[in-house]
């Protein structure tokens, strides 16, 4: 019998590379884990017993998805050891990382979830496309509502190079652009300011980066398409010449709101129920309303302190809901784990820190 807890992981190298997973391991190990890298193409009972399954397979599930031969053995692996191990905790589940794949649906999970209870939080108005005539398309925008400009997204959130490729379509002549299956969204003027909110279980920290500058009628007029991807958007330091703000809007720019964003937190994981999630949000100019206009599995956590030891806490919380935390393991405390509290923080791109109303 070992003598620790192991979290078993399957993580790309790229990924471990990028979170510099030896600090993760140094961590495990100061806080009483054994951290192990599973080999998914193998049987998992032989490589056993594992307490915990910290991984990220989105790009495994989008193949399975589509038929792949080897994707499906290995989740078909990993679903067969944890029915026959029902007290291991992964994280985060396959059936609700699976949610987020489609855009159209996990929007729609997200309105169903904010509709009735917040009038200062919303997902912009969207509607899938699947047709490429243009007259098709034309006819579903204005059946649904969607009005110029608006932001064009592939259909599914991952698993393939082009899910973050997209484009802000500005008029009628340019909807040859769309390439479905993709969902059109409205777009949200924002001051070209973008929260990306990072959740580890009830701890969640939030970082503002660079975004899309605002478009107005007048540009419906005189721009086509832009072509762009969101995460060179939104990194810390872009410089995109569409995310450089006229004159006359900065002074639009709205303090943004902790206690906002907590209700964002408290609702995003009641819908979702995963404990490593990414958030963005945009303010909406004028209203001061809050846009969620996407939710990510596991994001990249940049700007994010303190990322391991959160998680960690949040396994001991998970270990102890499930009634096998050892009093050995360092710092686990009931009272500590079961807090409901979200700890929080906040990081501008731009100065670090940003007060709060």
């Amino acid at each position: 019998m070992c003598d620790k807890y192991v979290i078993g992981y399957w993580v790309s190298e790229r990924k471990r590379q990028k979170f510099n997973w030896n600090d993760f391991e140094n961590v495990c190990e100061s806080e009483g884990f054994q951290l192990k890298m599973v080999d998914v193409n193998s049987s998992l009972e032989k490589q056993g017993p594992l307490h915990v399954f910290l991984h990220k397979l989105t790009s495994t599930q989008s193949r399975a998805e589509n038929g792949d031969k080897n994707a499906e053995g290995i989740l078909s692996r990993l679903q067969e050891y944890i029915a026959k191990h029902p007290d291991l905790i992964v994280i985060d589940p396959l059936d609700n990382t699976r949610n987020l794949r489609n855009r159209c649906k996990s929007y729609e999970f997200i309105q169903e979830g904010i509709r009735e209870s917040f009038n200062d939080i919303f997902t912009p108005n969207f509607v899938e496309i699947k047709s490429r005539n243009v007259h098709e398309i034309s006819s579903t925008l204005k059946k649904h509502g969607i009005k110029y400009p608006f932001v064009c997204k592939p259909l599914i959130a991952y698993g393939f190079s082009d899910a973050h490729k997209m484009m802000i379509i500005f008029n009628e002549k340019d909807l040859k652009d769309c390439q479905p299956p993709c969902v059109a969204q409205d777009f949200v003027n924002h001051n070209a300011i973008l929260y990306k909110v990072f959740i580890v279980g009830e701890h969640f920290h939030v970082v503002e980066r660079p975004s899309l500058k605002n478009f107005y009628q007048e540009d419906c007029n005189s721009l086509s398409t832009i072509f762009f991807d969101s995460h060179d958007i939104s990194k810390s330091g872009s410089k995109s010449k569409w995310s450089i703000l006229s004159e006359e809007d900065i002074p639009l720019t709205m303090k943004p709101n902790y206690q906002v964003f907590q209700t964002i937190v408290k609702s995003i994981k009641e819908i979702f129920r995963l404990t490593l999630v990414g958030v963005d949000v945009v303010i909406e100019n004028h209203t001061g309303k809050y846009a969620i206009i996407d939710v990510n599995v596991f994001p990249g956590y940049d700007g994010y302190p303190n990322f391991f030891e959160h998680l960690i806490d949040s396994i001991r919380k998970l270990l102890v809901e499930q009634g096998v935390c050892r009093q050995s393991l360092k710092g686990c405390t009931l009272k500590k784990c079961q807090s409901d509290d979200l700890d929080s923080g906040f990081e501008s791109d731009e100065k670090r820190k940003c007060s709060m109303k």
